[in-house]
Parts: structure tokens; C-alpha cells; sequence
């Protein structure tokens, strides 16, 4: 995956938890701020991920 992509992805996460903040009902609050809370937590592994791969690419070809 890009990172753009996973950036985008993060601030959906983002803005899905802070929508939970305005959710009345606190069953429906959990539900939407946990579902959030892990899509911001898997996009950023993602992203951290992408970033080692790509720096070990670029290092393998420096080295070329």
C-alpha cells in the first residue's frame, strides 16, 4: 500500500473517534471510538511499516 493511502485511511480513524465524542448513547460511543481507536492503531503499524520497507529499498540501492 502507499502511504497517502494509509494516511488517508489514519485520518478517517481519526475523525470516526472524534465523531464517537458526539454519539449520545454510550454503547454506540464505544462501538465507534474502539472502531476508531483501531483503525488509527493498524494504519499507523501500516505506516511505520511501509517507511522500514521503503528505507531498506532505498538503502539496497545505494548500495547498487
Amino acid at each position: 500500500m502507499h502511504v497517502y493511502i494509509l494516511l488517508a485511511i489514519w485520518f478517517a480513524g481519526a475523525f470516526i473517534a472524534g465523531g464517537a465524542l458526539f454519539i449520545p448513547i454510550y454503547d454506540q460511543y464505544v462501538i465507534v471510538g474502539a472502531i476508531g481507536w483501531v483503525t488509527i492503531c493498524a494504519s499507523s503499524a501500516l505506516i511505520f511499516y511501509e517507511m522500514k520497507k521503503i528505507k531498506a529499498e532505498d538503502k539496497k540501492k545505494e548500495l547498487i
